[in-house]
């Protein structure tokens, strides 16, 4: 037989007493209920007969006046009894829920057993959801046969995040014109922020009540709190029946399910994650030019236009090799990189990170991705650095161009930088216009044609003395020539070819065009 252990209980839903009270007082005019310390454990039920042994993961039925209770009924022991009883007869460290009338075993049998199956079943279905497209409107959907009222989730900034249906008498939310996101209307988000009463409750740790005064009817709430992150809340108005004990303990389990899922995945960044994809691909596409639409973006991110921003681009060259799915690769560079946003875009993964929110480096965020590049086969394309969110498609331009000249180049490293690859993107597009020889010092190409007529060393004389830095002693000796045959070779390069050497920008020009001729 299974017993779960207690890190298996955290994402296995274990019955209370007090939900069994709940429905059995649903069902029968008279149940008494007694727990010293009524914890979820259960998850079967038995009819009792002597001799039986008593487990405590299970509750036990059986006949009131059937039951001798010194001799059956021991500590850490759950019980339903029918009949008439007197608690004072019973171990005060012993649960137990008395159907204090007469009634046959089989139908209060039946009826746990029912219990049981909508909460396993209940329990399934939550599961199952965290794979689905919107996992939360699904959990919530799941719940509502738990709660038996509307339920919702609200994050940090009163965005509803998901809903399970509406009822009369429920909050109207208003709808946010530039998402089309639901969210709490202003005046009431207003009215919290300076309400101590509503302030409190964010403290919160456990399953809690917000009194009807507040709003009218009775809201029981969980606050999601990742780690020491208040992340948003759940909430079940009690508008369809009357909320019960028993669904303290059934909300803090779903609670317990969402947070699982958000600490592994990022489930409320999957659940905003259509929306934002969709917004990050049609302003990488050019979709979108509207600054203040773009910029009511950052709203909803909680970033500022001109944080730091850098913009990652990755890919395989190995299409044919089993990788992680795709999903899961979205998951981990999320986990990896919480302050960012990663989406499937063009055959690859782009990521979009802002730098500020984390104090974080580019090499930080190289470096925890270097784990998923080896074992994923890719590599990494790294913008520069920008300080303004408007320029994020060229930053993603960066980090493409990078990683496709770096990809082309002989580096045997994983991640390319775009300032190692700037002067040749500058060439590359130059070349699109115009052939190599006419992007180059016309001046260089007189002095490679002098050396080709007259069988002279000029154009590489040239091309030393300025990699040294116009050095002559440096230069003369990697040419293995005196001085002063050094010094007429670049009188004599003036003469020909009108070279002026103590001009900079020139210089700079020829060792750009050295460059061109030799990459071409």
């Amino acid at each position: 037989m299974y017993i779960p252990t207690s890190s298996d209980q955290s994402l296995l839903f274990l019955l209370t007493m007090q939900i069994l009270s709940d429905v059995y007082m649903s069902k029968y005019e008279h149940v008494l209920f007694h727990s010293a310390q009524d914890k979820p454990c259960l998850y079967g039920v038995r009819l009792y007969e002597p001799g039986l042994c008593i487990l405590p993961h299970y509750v036990y039925i059986a006949k009131s006046q059937d039951l001798k209770a010194q001799a059956a009924m021991g500590p850490d022991q759950r019980w339903i009894l029918v009949g008439e009883t007197q608690f004072s007869q019973y171990p005060t460290d012993c649960t137990v829920l008395v159907i204090a009338e007469e009634q046959e075993l089989i139908p209060v049998l039946n009826l746990a057993q029912e219990t049981f199956e909508t909460y396993h079943r209940w329990d399934r279905l939550l599961h199952r959801a965290l794979d689905m497209e919107h996992p939360l409107t699904e959990m919530l959907k799941a719940s509502v046969p738990i709660f038996q009222n509307p339920i919702f989730v609200h994050d940090t900034n009163f965005y509803i995040m998901a809903w399970s249906h509406r009822a009369p008498g429920m909050l109207v939310w208003d709808q946010d014109p530039r998402t089309g996101w639901n969210i709490v209307p202003l005046s009431l988000i207003n009215d919290f922020r300076v309400d101590a009463d509503y302030l409190n409750t964010l403290k919160t740790r456990t399953p809690s009540l917000y009194p009807a005064e507040q709003r009218g009817y009775p809201i029981l709430y969980v606050n999601l709190w990742n780690e020491n992150h208040y992340e948003g809340r759940i909430c079940v108005d009690e508008l369809e029946t009357p909320i019960l004990p028993g669904q303290y303990h059934a909300i803090g389990y779903l609670a317990r399910v969402i947070l699982h899922h958000l600490k592994n995945s990022g489930l409320f960044r999957l659940s905003k994650r259509n929306d934002l994809t969709r917004f990050f691909i049609n302003y990488l596409d050019g979709a979108i030019q509207d600054s203040g639409q773009i910029l009511n973006y950052l709203y909803f991110l909680n970033w500022n236009q001109h944080d730091r921003y850098l913009c990652l681009r990755l890919e395989t060259n190995h299409p044919d090799t089993q990788l992680l799915s795709s999903a899961a690769t979205l998951g981990h560079i999320e986990t990896q990189i919480p302050e960012g946003h990663a989406l499937l875009y063009r055959n690859g993964f782009s990521v979009v990170i802002n730098l500020s929110t984390s104090h974080a480096q580019a090499s930080d965020v190289v470096t925890r991705l270097s784990l998923l590049m080896r074992e994923g086969l890719l590599e990494m394309g790294v913008s520069a650095e920008i300080h303004d969110f408007l320029q994020l498609p060229q930053a993603h331009l960066q980090a493409s161009v990078a990683l496709d000249l770096g990809r082309s180049s002989p580096s045997m490293t994983w991640s390319h930088y775009f300032d190692d690859y700037l002067l040749e993107f500058l060439l590359q597009k130059g070349q699109e216009s115009l052939p190599a020889e006419l992007l180059c010092s016309n001046k260089l190409l007189i002095l490679r044609q002098y050396d080709e007529k007259n069988n002279t060393d000029l154009y590489h004389t040239l091309k030393v003395y300025l990699e040294l830095e116009r050095n002559v002693l440096q230069t003369a000796k990697t040419l293995f020539i005196h001085r002063s045959t050094l010094f007429y070779r670049l009188e004599r390069m003036e003469k020909i070819a009108g070279i002026q050497l103590e001009d900079a920008r020139e210089r700079l020009i020829l060792r750009i065009s050295f460059y061109i001729l030799e990459n071409s």
